[in-house]
């Protein structure tokens, strides 16, 4: 399908463009050995390896058997689920590391001082690359209506990724030009632990509402969109046979597939099944330019 193959070379890119941020990342956080640059090279690890899993999955789940008739949709938010668990314990384990390192300055009065060495330079070049991978991402996103969950969380992840490029390296900045023997000294100590303690608070969010999101789509939740719903009451009501009264329309996403179940309530004199056929076949098409993967059920009451 279309749709898919726009959602699978979207991801291609992204893989290739982290895998080269990787080795740029882990490089600058063996010479400095800052435990923010450790969680920014983690993150673009995540990026590598979840747009690997997604593009295979993205193959995968539109294919049908007779096992699957449907396709395997699911697998999609139940890898968005996934990916933001695992990025949501990366932050707060990142968060307990940082923690660690300023209590044992405040409280004990041990600490290395931070060298950023290379940081500021990287950063800049890091946040640029994430800004336009995120562009990119939601531009291919938007080009299929926004209905890939995938494409999504990659974005919301290299979105956080260039927040976390963005902090190391203001903080970089002011570090350089801090003079020592300052009532501010105590940040060439335990800089690293404000920059990720913000950034973690700052960011943790999109992986939290990418969470929700799919948890709703697996367990067969309606779709909240407004604008998708208005779309869809429209077409189903131009393309409805006349004798046909609707009571409601339930709207469900799971991944890239959509499920419009039309509830009919009563009818005006007899409607001939090929009538209902028809209908739903014209519905289908009048749904799919925007929808694209779309099933259209009638539900009587």
């Amino acid at each position: 399908m279309h749709q898919k193959k726009i959602e699978q070379q979207a991801l291609k890119v992204g893989i290739v463009v982290n895998v080269v941020m990787v080795l740029a990342g882990f490089f600058v956080f063996f010479l400095t050995g800052l435990k923010s640059m450790f969680l920014d090279a983690s993150f673009t690890v995540i990026s590598v390896i979840s747009g690997g899993v997604a593009a295979y999955l993205s193959k995968k789940t539109v294919r049908v058997s007779d096992r699957f008739p449907n396709g395997m949709f699911a697998l999609e938010p139940i890898y968005a689920i996934c990916k933001s668990i695992f990025t949501i314990c990366l932050l707060l384990f990142s968060f307990l590391d940082v923690l660690r390192v300023a209590i044992d300055y405040f409280a004990y009065g041990e600490g290395e001082r931070l060298s950023f060495g290379p940081v500021i330079i990287y950063q800049i070049a890091a946040v640029a690359v994430c800004l336009v991978l995120v562009g990119y991402y939601r531009a291919r996103n938007r080009s299929i209506g926004n209905a890939s969950l995938m494409l999504k969380a990659e974005a919301n992840g290299t979105w956080i990724d260039g927040m976390i490029s963005l902090g190391i390296g203001i903080v970089a900045v002011l570090l350089y030009f801090l003079p020592s023997g300052t009532p501010f000294d105590f940040l060439h100590y335990t800089g690293d632990f404000f920059i990720t303690t913000i950034i973690v608070l700052l960011t943790i969010k999109e992986p939290v509402t990418v969470l929700r999101d799919a948890f709703v789509e697996l367990v067969g939740g309606t779709h909240d969109d407004e604008e998708i719903s208005g779309f869809v009451t429209r077409e189903v009501g131009a393309h409805l046979p006349a004798g046909i009264q609707m009571e409601k329309i339930h709207v469900f996403k799971t991944g890239m597939n959509f499920d419009v179940d039309i509830f009919i309530g009563s009818t005006k004199g007899t409607v001939q099944m090929e009538e209902l056929v028809g209908a739903r076949q014209t519905i289908e098409q009048a749904l799919e330019p925007k929808l694209h993967i779309v099933n259209v059920d009638f539900v009587f009451e």
